[in-house]
């Protein structure tokens, strides 16, 4: 009988002190981000006895002690922690982020501080690579579906210029604004008005478009009657001869405009403007400048006051560099160019398991799939049961140090209670030693 409750002392020693180890790396993994918390299973050991009872029908058997019978993590959502890291994410529900190692394997993490090597790829702190969606369509949108690949973001990634084609000026041409009289032995000068553009040539030169407004009097009574327009740019940054007494200016394109009693254009329709090849290299372009609102109503107006402009707009852009990354809830991540134009690079990847509990764990808070998990489930964050992505943040580990210390207290006791069991096991041992005496 010692002998056995010896043997049954040890088990508990033995799971017991497996409760302890577990704790242990419970706490020091504390504030380890996105770490999981363990906690041990025991179960009791029937070994003796069979299946015979008393004559009260009472059982028999004689239990052998305990068993370990699981370590298993709680994928409990941990707290996030605001950063100031754009690199930084953390996901706010069910799943993992995929990484991918160099011989092609996959891992799993809820841990979100990535940061970028040498190379411009986006890996965790072990040096894996962050997998995601990367091919896109013809409008530039990420494609959340198809193979996955390494997430690679050079630190010089260059946005290309954007040619411009379509200009836009709202303008209000004083109604009352002086004529040119000089040509019939007056002395007033035309109120002439002008404002200008910028815009982008094809390969990302910028220039100076001015839109030149003359106030004009076509019947010699010293009123306005019409206004001359000339579209201009900088002769000495077009492909164009110069000849002595040429102007500074080249001329892309002129007209006339006529304005109803009520201010209003009279004909308006969009004007197209043709500049010459630049200086630069740069091909020859078309801009449209756009006369009519998206209603059909004429941006131009002839109403009494100073003449004005508002609501310039131009569709090109300069040459960018990569300036800042911004990662949406969906896991998408776009590039902030210094031409201000944001563009989708890749889209984070989210993957799901039947059961979570199963996977196999690896270190540096990276898990594989095995037999017990099943197969990822790899699609887009806040899809399906997906959580969704939280940027300049991260998720702390959910192990509560209070529950620890009291789980601790509790193995503690438990792992004493077992060593009672073996020194008293021990003395009984001795005790039918000395019968014999």
């Amino acid at each position: 009988m010692g002998g056995s409750a010896l043997f049954i002392g040890l088990t508990g020693l033995k799971t017991h002190s497996t409760a302890l180890s577990t704790i242990g790396h419970n706490l020091a993994n504390v504030n380890t981000v996105g770490f999981k918390a363990s906690r041990t299973s025991f179960s009791d050991v029937f070994a003796s006895g069979g299946i015979s009872v008393n004559r009260a029908g009472a059982s028999l058997q004689t239990g052998l002690g305990s068993n370990l019978s699981a370590v298993q993590q709680l994928f409990t959502q941990g707290s996030l922690q605001t950063t100031e890291v754009s690199t930084d994410v953390a996901i706010q529900g069910r799943g993992f982020f995929v990484l991918g190692d160099a011989q092609g394997g996959q891992g799993f993490t809820r841990a979100g501080n990535f940061s970028f090597d040498a190379e411009g790829y986006l890996v965790s702190q072990s040096g894996l690579r962050v997998l995601g969606f990367t091919s896109k369509d013809a409008s530039g949108k990420i494609i959340p579906s198809g193979s996955l690949n390494p997430i690679q973001i050079p630190a010089g990634m260059v946005s290309p210029p954007k040619v411009t084609s379509r200009i836009r000026a709202d303008i209000n041409l004083d109604a009352e604004a002086q004529v040119d009289t000089t040509a019939t032995g007056g002395t007033q000068t035309a109120e002439v008005f002008a404002t200008s553009i910028e815009i982008y040539d094809s390969l990302g030169g910028d220039h100076q478009l001015s839109l030149v407004f003359t106030p004009v009097d076509t019947d010699g009574d010293g009123k306005l009657d019409q206004w001359n327009w000339s579209a201009r740019l900088p002769r000495e940054e077009l492909a164009v001869a110069t000849n002595p007494g040429d102007p500074d200016y080249y001329e892309i394109g002129s007209g006339t405009m006529k304005f109803d009693s009520a201010g209003q254009l009279i004909n308006p329709a969009d004007i197209t403007l043709s500049t010459p090849a630049f200086a630069n290299g740069a091909s020859a372009q078309e801009i449209t400048w756009v006369i009519l609102d998206p209603d059909g109503e004429p941006v131009l107006t002839s109403y009494v006051g100073s003449s004005s402009v508002d609501n310039v707009y131009q569709d090109g852009y300069a040459t960018g560099r990569i300036q800042n990354l911004i990662i949406d809830g969906e896991g998408v991540i776009s590039g902030v160019f210094s031409n201000g134009q944001a563009i989708e690079l890749a889209q984070l990847a989210i993957a799901t398991f039947n059961n979570p509990g199963g996977l196999f764990r690896t270190g540096d808070n990276v898990y594989v799939e095995s037999p017990g998990s099943g197969p990822p489930a790899i699609g887009t964050p806040g899809s399906g049961a997906r959580g969704a992505v939280v940027s300049k943040a991260l998720e702390l580990s959910n192990v509560d140090m209070t529950e620890q210390f009291t789980n601790m207290i509790l193995a503690e006791r438990g792992y004493q209670a077992n060593a009672r069991t073996v020194t008293t096991a021990d003395r009984v041992i001795q005790e039918a030693l000395t019968i014999k005496r």
